[in-house]
């Protein structure tokens, strides 16, 4: 039972009645209207309810991880967590993780230092939430771990861990910890030393399971929106049977004293990036925590900060980097900068160590500028509960169990002055806890094709045996589930459509005023503007570019900095990127504070300055940064695809990105290319706005009427518009430089766009295909059986306008291990080209896609952000009713027939780069 004490009564002591007590559900612990219970066994329970949310949070965490991994078991924890997807005594095998799948929007886990953590995102229905509740009590108590699946779930930790000591700069953290306390404590990573797991025995697993997962050594965070009583009800009932145990020690991790690390400089010669990074790492200290997290905004936020200033706007680099590492063992700041071959090392590195060692102190003005930004990040925070939730997480493991020491720490925050800060940057930043890191391009002796040795061309299945997979729900209750999602999202969309008030502006641009309070209390504009067509803006690509991203950097009455400082000041944020021909510029603030945000964005809209010093800034900063090898198999696999299916010609806007064109195209855009696009194309005359908020429609309305309406141009506009090209089957092996993995993509055209009849059916295909890492048809193929891939990307994309889409599919795999991931993806098609899917998937699809749908039109900034397409296409919420009655009468016969008329293994076209394949040659463009 969940309590707080046990209250006996004074008569009832005396009377000798010992054995009865009164037991009350009381808090350990309330703030922020966040509370925390705790059951008789010692699990606790924090709950942060939000009624205006639409999904809830939940993450169960146990204080356990890496640091407890037996002596050369390092990676037990970490392979644990995989295994305890597989099964329970009571939810046996593969129906573990489906079910899963089935009532949750996200389902994930990861196991690092301190704690290994499940964490499950639900609608807020009690029965999704109960269910999850009840899986995770399984997990506590009665997981099944099997042999069987050990061998394979290693090969899978084999491939996660290729990944990430593949990424750069994953491998100077590890080698600095490595450094720091050697092959052990958290010199060890937690993702395991593939020798050591091969040497785990599963009594090792199963003594380190009841030693650890426990009720009493686990606190659970639920966070969203939820019936505090149900949830209760639910914790007591599933979790209060688990007995306590007793847990041993935790590994201590020694005290760090950086001054004695050796070595104390870093090189790793891996992907295409120059940079240099200054890690200054001291001991833990929480009371200094809060001062550190503002250094990489007080150094690298633009355009105030002090590296920003120093070495990317005297062209000494391309940009600068910051983060923190703070916890419960260490404090830990990375400073660093990006520069490209052309940039002078050395100066780098002076400038880095003397601005940052030696650099003049914050003022008081600097300081709240990046106070106001972080105290506006909370706020975000406390509305959200998926972030939230993790940022509770977090501060429940640095501090096992404190999370109130969050808000502590923000209000520590609020009350720190420049001469402290500065005071400890002083201490801090200096030579005594500086370890330098190098990252330098793959060398070009790693660059040459080796030799592959010669691979069954069998796939080896590591789990032969195949289990018969049992329903998860019967078909009827799938049928009803889909009809209840399908009534309440038509709720959904008449109620909200009720409110948003859409017309056209007598230049031609259209609006939809959305008057809704939003969950975080704020108002979100996103304005869309076409112009120009497929002749006037040919090679005006990178003119576009430069003109997006100068458009809010600046007017002729303000500075950036101006600007930036409003933005700050309201809460707020205003962005322009390029979207075909035209830009989407979205702006959003605090709904008090919007208003004159958004007047004041629209005035710098209207007079940008393009200045001339931002201007060159840019340019130089991306001809710096093309000005790179591209060599990772990532690279080499998307560019070679691109390459392969290209049927625009060099110019057009639709032609992929080359690097070698797009340098060419910056080194001729000059200032007055810019300036001369913005006046002779953007207008309002073929534009869209979407407002979401709390705001009065009339007034906006007349503020639309007044700033938009007159502004037009004669320029005449086309939509680009693409065509469906079917390419002939082909597979290209080709060469990247030399990592532990490859990259394979593969591309389908269809001749579909999502208007079309088959649309609903192929889209219920992608999600049997690949909706989930674990249980979909190709993360079977690819990870549970073949253990092949760590992780895998699928997606069926159609067009709004044409008819045209494809089915694409992603993957890293063991360097070599190419062709297994292609024969694997080949026979799944060909299996869905045989024999079809089941009526089982299609109803369980049909079931998650419309409870996805429904919780999107729950989310009024979800609705915001459709508003646009909408009226592009002059649409409305009404429309998404027809198109869930679409998903409703689908059939298991609707998808097999989109399979057979669409699934052309003859014009597959697939993409392997790894270190074994062949050097492709680039196009030409003289």
């Amino acid at each position: 039972m969940i309590t707080r004490f046990k209250q006996l009564s004074l008569s009832l002591c005396l009377i000798g009645l010992t054995t009865l007590s009164w037991s009350q559900a009381v808090l350990i612990k309330t703030q922020q209207d966040i509370e925390e219970y705790k059951l008789d066994n010692g699990f606790r329970v924090v709950l942060a309810p939000n009624q205006k949310e639409s999904k809830v949070f939940v993450n169960t965490i146990y204080f356990t991880g890496s640091l407890n991994d037996p002596k050369g078991k390092g990676g037990l924890a970490h392979l644990l967590e995989h295994l305890a997807f597989k099964g329970t005594q009571d939810v046996k095998g593969e129906a573990f993780q489906r079910r899963l799948d089935q009532y949750t929007l996200m389902t994930n886990a990861s196991t690092e230092y301190y704690s290994t953590r499940y964490t499950n995102i639900v609608r807020p229905e009690q029965q999704a939430l109960n269910e999850v509740l009840y899986l995770e009590s399984q997990r506590m108590d009665k997981l099944v771990l099997q042999e069987k699946f050990v061998p394979s779930e290693i090969e899978i930790v084999k491939r996660e861990r290729e990944i990430r000591l593949d990424q750069p700069f994953a491998v100077l953290m590890d080698q600095m910890f490595k450094a720091a306390y050697g092959n052990q404590y958290l010199g060890r990573l937690p993702i395991g030393d593939l020798a050591e797991l091969k040497s785990i025995k599963m009594n090792e697993l199963e003594q380190f399971y009841r030693t650890w997962y426990a009720p009493n050594n686990a606190v659970m965070v639920i966070t969203g929106k939820f019936d505090k009583q149900q949830v209760l009800k639910a914790v007591d009932e599933y979790f209060s049977p688990i007995s306590a145990r007793q847990i041993p020690a935790s590994v201590k991790v020694p005290a760090l004293d950086s001054s004695k690390i050796q070595p104390r400089n870093f090189t790793v010669e891996k992907g295409s990036d120059l940079a240099k990074f200054h890690m200054y790492i001291n001991h833990a200290d929480r009371k200094v925590q809060p001062a550190l997290a503002l250094a990489p905004l007080l150094y690298t936020m633009q355009p105030s900060g002090s590296l920003y200033k120093d070495i990317v706007e005297t062209g000494i680099a391309t940009s600068v980097q910051g983060a923190t590492w703070l916890d419960q063992d260490f404090n830990l700041v990375f400073l660093g900068a990006m520069y490209s071959p052309s940039q002078d090392t050395q100066k780098v590195e002076t400038i880095l160590t003397s601005k940052v060692e030696s650099h003049q102190p914050f003022s008081e003005a600097e300081v709240n500028r990046v106070k106001q930004l972080m105290q506006t990040q909370a706020e975000l925070i406390m509305k959200d509960p998926v972030a939230l939730g993790s940022r509770l997480t977090d501060y429940i493991v640095s501090t096992h169990g404190n999370w109130d020491q969050y808000f502590y720490d923000i209000d520590q925050l609020k009350q720190l002055k420049p001469e402290d800060i500065n005071q400890l940057y002083h201490n801090l930043f200096n030579a005594e806890h500086r370890i330098s890191g190098d990252i330098k391009p793959t060398p070009e002796s790693q660059k040459k094709a080796l030799q592959q040795q010669a691979a069954s061309s069998t796939l080896k299945t590591l789990d032969q045996q195949v289990t018969p997979v049992e329903p998860v729900k019967d078909i009827k209750t799938y049928k009803q589930e889909i009809q209840q999602f399908s009534q309440r999202a038509k709720q959904e969309a008449q109620m909200n459509e009720k409110k948003i008030q859409r017309g056209q502006l007598k230049n031609g641009m259209q609006y939809a005023l959305f008057p809704t309070e939003t969950r975080d209390d704020r108002i979100y504009a996103t304005l869309t503007t076409d112009f120009g067509n497929e002749k006037s803006l040919f090679k005006k690509g990178t003119v576009l570019d430069i003109t997006s991203y100068l458009l809010l950097r600046g007017s002729k009455s303000a500075s950036l900095q101006q600007v930036t400082d409003k933005a700050i000041e309201a809460g707020g944020a205003a962005t322009a990127t390029v979207s075909d021909n035209g830009f989407v510029i979205n702006i959003q603030a605090k709904k008090e504070k919007f208003p004159e945000f958004f007047s004041y964005m629209v005035d710098v809209m209207k007079h940008p300055s393009f200045e001339q010093s931002q201007f060159d800034l840019i340019k130089s900063q991306s001809l710096a940064s093309l000005d790179r090898p591209y060599t990772e198999p990532e690279t080499v696999a998307a560019l070679t695809m691109a390459r392969l299916v290209e049927t625009y010609q060099p110019g057009d806007l639709r032609y992929h990105f080359e690097p070698v064109l797009a340098k060419d195209e910056l080194n001729t855009v000059t200032q007055e290319q810019v300036k001369a696009l913005y006046d002779q194309f953007f207008a309002m005359n073929h534009a869209r706005i979407a407002i979401t908020g709390d705001f009065d429609p009339t007034k906006m309305k007349q503020y639309l009427d007044q700033n938009f309406a007159g502004w037009n141009t004669q320029q005449p506009y086309q939509r680009l518009s693409s065509t469906f090209t079917a390419y002939p089957a082909q597979k290209v092996h080709a060469l990247s430089e030399q990592r532990d993995f490859g990259n394979y993509q593969s591309l389908l055209t269809l001749p579909v766009g999502i208007e079309h009849p088959d649309a609903p059916a192929l889209l219920v295909l992608e999600h049997i295909l690949g909706s989930s890492q674990i249980s979909s048809r190709l993360a079977v193929a690819l990870r549970e059986k073949n253990a092949l891939v760590y992780g895998f990307g699928s997606d069926i994309n159609l067009d709004a306008d044409d008819n045209i889409g494809a089915l694409t599919i992603e993957a890293n795999y063991t360097a070599g291990r190419g062709e297994q991931v292609s024969a694997s993806i080949h026979q799944v098609l060909k299996d869905l080209l045989k024999n079809g899917v089941t009526e089982q998937e299609v109803e369980a699809a049909k079931a998650d896609i419309m409870k996805k749908r429904v919780t999107s039109l729950e989310d009024e900034r979800n609705i915001h952000y459709m508003l646009n397409h909408q009226l592009e296409h002059n649409k409305t919420l009404l429309d998404r009713i027809r198109r869930d009655q679409q998903f409703m009468v689908l059939h298991k016969n609707d998808v097999d027939q989109v399979i057979k008329k669409y699934i052309n293994l003859n014009h597959f076209v697939e993409v392997m780069a790894d270190q074994f394949g062949q050097a492709q040659k680039n196009p030409d463009f003289k």
